[in-house]
């Protein structure tokens, strides 16, 4: 079975605002590790919603002061007092049971059938699902969705993984 490859874990939740530049306090709930550059995500309206750390400095041993690029104010940090700050993190690249994971077929060929659709270039997380950023002969960039049910078979020495795609799909 192939298994995504990514987790978003909870890092902690924005308590307050500390001073006039942008910065906020973060309760922490795990040990994020962050350093400038890094990506965070925050839930807004339901979606994921992905921010840049500008500046993480300690606050004691259960908090941080966290800057994201763009928000460069009190009333700009304002508006993430109670949001929950997550991180995606990658899992072993390999399950307990030794399943390949999704991350695992990066930069194999993909192939609906007998047709050979392009390279698996990417991962992308769209909404509730994650989807293969495949790209083609003549530049062309498709997504195609990643489910077990959809692959028929995966050759780990040629580096290929066959899928039966859904008539239409690479029409879109």
């Amino acid at each position: 079975m192939l298994l995504p490859d990514v987790v978003k874990v909870a890092v902690g939740t924005v308590i307050k605002t500390h001073g006039v530049k942008g910065e906020m306090a973060v309760a922490l709930d795990a040990d994020p590790a962050l350093e400038p550059g890094d990506a965070v995500i925050m839930e807004i309206d339901g979606l994921d919603v992905p921010f840049f750390v500008s500046s993480v400095r300690g606050r004691g041993a259960d908090s941080i002061l966290l800057m994201f690029d763009g928000v460069e104010s009190e009333t700009d940090a304002l508006q993430f007092v109670g949001h929950t700050v997550f991180v995606y993190t990658d899992e072993d690249s390999e399950g307990d049971d030794g399943d390949m994971t999704a991350g695992d077929l990066v930069g194999y060929d993909l192939w609906d059938n007998d047709v050979c659709v392009g390279r698996i270039d990417d991962i992308m997380e769209v909404g509730p699902g994650c989807w293969y950023f495949v790209v083609g002969g003549q530049a062309q960039e498709r997504l195609v969705p990643v489910a077990d049910d959809l692959i028929c078979g995966i050759d780990e020495q040629q580096r290929k993984v066959v899928m039966d795609l859904p008539e239409g799909l690479l029409d879109l």
